[in-house]
This record gives structure tokens, sequence and C-alpha cells, in this order.
């Protein structure tokens, strides 16, 4: 079982990478902001039914908080093992390109869209800074009211600050590698 400090920033880790704010915990908890805060800075240790809350808010088990995991200082992931997450509604896999690094500050992914599919009204807004390089298809990437086309080895970088979405506006799949920071938990 981890300490009070590495469940408070496995616990931060987690809710940033999904984009979600104290307050939206707060909101889908009932836990407040300012125990939630608390416990990601390791000030206080979080009660079983708080950490319930907090798990089911952000649609994970208690589990994944408080369960030693075994972890490496080198991350090999080969390509029939990578851990997929697949949202058939827009179209979009996601790939895991690491795992099982202590405490991991910036992720790395694989991103696929199908054709023909598109939601860019689902915008995404978080802390942090996303970078993507497009390695086939033609991917558009809205941020703000702004929107790019990025074609095969073309990239971005952005703060996430700001709604951002994509989408594939070609007629074949589309991939590109993203890196996010704080990272994507898959």
């Amino acid at each position: 079982m981890h300490d009070k400090n590495e469940i408070g920033a496995c616990i931060k880790n987690f809710r940033l990478s999904k984009g979600l704010t104290l307050k939206d915990i707060e909101v889908r908890a009932k836990v407040s902001a300012t125990h939630v805060s608390e416990i990601e800075r390791g000030m206080t240790s979080p009660t079983v039914g708080a950490l319930a809350k907090i798990a089911e808010a952000m649609g994970t088990d208690v589990s994944y908080f408080v369960e030693k995991r075994n972890l490496r200082k080198v991350s090999v992931v080969s390509k029939k093992k990578r851990k997929a997450m697949q949202f058939m509604d827009w179209g979009a896999t996601y790939y895991s390109l690491t795992k099982d690094l202590p405490n991991p500050k910036i992720s790395f992914l694989e991103v696929e869209l199908e054709p023909g599919i598109a939601r860019p009204e689902e915008t995404s807004t978080h802390e942090g800074e996303e970078f993507a390089l497009v390695t086939k298809g033609v991917m558009e990437i809205i941020i703000g009211g702004d929107k790019f086309i990025l074609k095969e080895g073309d990239s971005i970088h952005y703060k996430a600050d700001k709604p951002h979405a994509m989408r594939n506006i070609g007629d074949a799949r589309c991939r590109a590698i993203w890196v996010t920071l704080p990272p994507y938990s898959l």
C-alpha cells in the first residue's frame, strides 16, 4: 500500500490526466475541494469513504490509488501489448506508449482517428500542455476558436487551458503521436 504522499500524488496525476478540476471532484464526489487538495498534497490521509467517492467520481476503482504496482525506471511496451482505450462514439482509439513508471510527469500516446466520425463540439480543457505529431492522414485541431490542419509530418504544441478538440478530416484512418503534460491515464 502507498503512503499518504504517494496516494495523494496518484490522485492528483489521475485527476489532471482526466482534465478534471478540484471543483469537478467536489461536485461529483461530494467531498470538498479543499479536502481533496489536502489529500493530493499529502497533508492528510483520505478516509476509506472519501477515497471511494473520489475514485468513483473519476471513473476508477479505489485499488488504483492504493495498490503497489511493479513500477520500473525503464518502460518498454511492445506494439502487441499496448493498453488501448476506445471512444466508439467519435471513432478514436488511444494507445499508451509507456507503462509502469513511478509518478510520471508526461504521457506518450498514439491516437488513431477513423474517417467520417467527428464530434468537434466535444472539447477538453485542463492544466498543462499537449504536443502532437501526425504520422498518417490529415487531422484538424481546434484550439479556442482557431483551426489548424495538420498533415503527415506536421506537429503542434499548445497550452491545454483553452478548449481543444481534434478530428480526422481525411478519407482514411489518421494517426498521431500525442504527448501530454500532465500525463493522461489509460
